[in-house]
C-alpha cells in the first residue's frame, strides 16, 4: 500500500515537477522564438535553425517535443503551426498570448513570491492580463458554462425581456456576452482596463452581440457605478485579489448599483475549512501579487449581509448568488 500518511510514495515526488517539465520546454521555444517563422508555412529543422541562430539537432529535439504537445505537425519532414499555435503563440498577432505563458512560467515570479512569503510584501511581477483575456475568450466551453452559471442564478436565458447586466473586472466578458447573445433583450456594460476592454470588443463583435455591449474603462474599486441601475452584476475571478475591507466596501456600492429585484453573482474559487480541498495555490498566488486569498462562503455572506443582501446562497463549488431582497 503507497500513498498514505505512513508510507512514502516516490511516485508522487515525480508528479511535483513532471508538468513543469513540459511548460519549460515551451518556455525555452517560445524565448527561442521558433513559432513566429513558421508563420509564412512549413519549414524543415535545418531552416528553423538558421532562422532561430540555433543548431539543427537541437532545434528538431525541441520541435519534435512541440509536436507531442500538439503545437507543431510534421509531414515530410516539414514542421508547420497547428490553428492553436497560429493563433495565440506567433508575434505580432494581437491574439498572441506567448508574454502570458512566459510570465506564468517564470523563475523569477516565483523567486518574487518566495520574497512576498518571507517579507509580506507585494511581488512586482506584472502579468500580461490582456494576453489571458484573449484566451479565454477562445475557450470553446466557456459560453454553456456561463448559461449555467445564469440559470442558477435565477436568470433564465430564454425570451428577450430587457436586462441590464454589469459586468466589473469583465475581462474578456465572456460569461455576461454568453447570456447577451442568447437573450437579446439583455444589454451588457464591462468594466475594466483599457488593454483589456479591447478583447471584449473583438469578442463582442465575433458574437454579434456589440449593439448591446458598452465598455467603460476603470479601476472596479473605484469607479462609479451609480444607483439602481442594473438587474444583474457578475464578479468572476476578481474577488480573491481583494482584501476583506475591499471587498465589503465593493459590495456596498453593488448593492446601491443594483435594482431592489437585482442579483449580483460571484464566481470564485473560495476557500475550505479543509486545506487539502481547497484553493491553497490561488491563495499562494493572489496573496502574493495582491494580498488578497481566497475567501470562504462564510466570509462572502457575512461581507454581503454587511452590504445590505438579504437572499444569499451559495450555488456551486465556485459560485454565490446575491440578491437585496428575501426570496428576490
Amino acid at each position: 500500500m503507497t500513498g498514505n500518511a505512513y508510507t512514502p510514495d516516490a511516485a508522487a515526488i515525480y508528479a511535483l515537477y513532471t508538468p513543469g517539465l513540459i511548460s519549460q520546454a515551451v518556455r525555452v521555444a517560445l524565448l527561442l522564438d521558433l513559432f513566429t517563422p513558421l508563420a509564412d508555412g512549413p519549414l524543415d529543422a535545418e531552416a528553423l535553425a538558421r532562422a532561430t541562430n540555433c543548431v539543427p539537432e537541437g532545434v528538431r529535439a525541441l520541435l519534435d517535443c512541440l509536436v507531442a504537445l500538439g503545437l507543431l505537425r510534421l509531414a515530410e519532414g516539414h514542421y508547420e503551426l497547428t490553428a492553436t499555435a497560429a493563433m495565440f503563440l506567433v508575434h505580432g498577432k494581437p491574439t498572441y498570448a506567448g508574454d502570458w505563458v512566459l510570465a506564468e512560467t517564470d523563475p523569477r515570479f516565483w523567486e518574487e513570491v518566495m520574497g512576498s512569503v518571507r517579507t509580506g510584501e507585494c511581488a512586482e511581477g506584472r502579468l500580461p492580463w490582456p494576453q489571458d483575456a484573449w484566451l479565454e475568450s477562445y475557450r470553446s466551453d466557456r459560453s454553456e458554462q456561463a448559461l449555467s452559471l445564469w440559470r442558477a442564478a435565477g436568470i433564465d436565458p430564454e425570451g428577450d425581456a430587457p436586462l441590464a447586466l454589469l459586468d466589473l473586472a469583465s475581462g474578456c466578458g465572456i460569461k455576461s456576452m454568453a447570456l447577451a447573445q442568447a437573450k437579446p433583450g439583455v444589454h451588457v456594460t464591462c468594466i475594466d482596463r483599457a488593454d483589456v476592454l479591447e478583447v471584449a470588443r473583438d469578442l463582442a463583435s465575433r458574437l454579434g452581440v456589440s449593439p448591446r455591449v458598452s465598455c467603460e474603462e476603470g479601476d472596479v474599486l473605484e469607479i462609479d457605478l451609480g444607483q439602481s441601475r442594473y438587474d444583474g452584476a457578475l464578479l468572476g475571478q476578481i474577488t480573491d485579489y481583494f482584501t476583506p475591507a475591499q471587498n465589503a466596501e465593493l459590495f456596498g456600492r453593488l448593492r446601491e448599483a443594483l435594482k431592489p429585484s437585482g442579483v449580483l453573482v460571484i464566481d470564485v474559487p473560495m476557500s475550505s475549512d479543509q486545506p487539502e480541498k481547497g484553493p491553497s495555490l490561488v491563495s499562494l498566488l493572489t496573496w502574493a501579487i495582491s494580498g488578497g486569498r481566497a475567501h470562504s462562503f462564510k466570509e462572502y455572506e457575512a461581507w454581503l449581509r454587511q452590504a445590505g443582501f438579504r437572499d444569499v446562497q451559495r450555488l456551486g463549488q465556485t459560485t454565490i448568488a446575491a440578491r437585496p431582497t428575501a426570496n428576490g
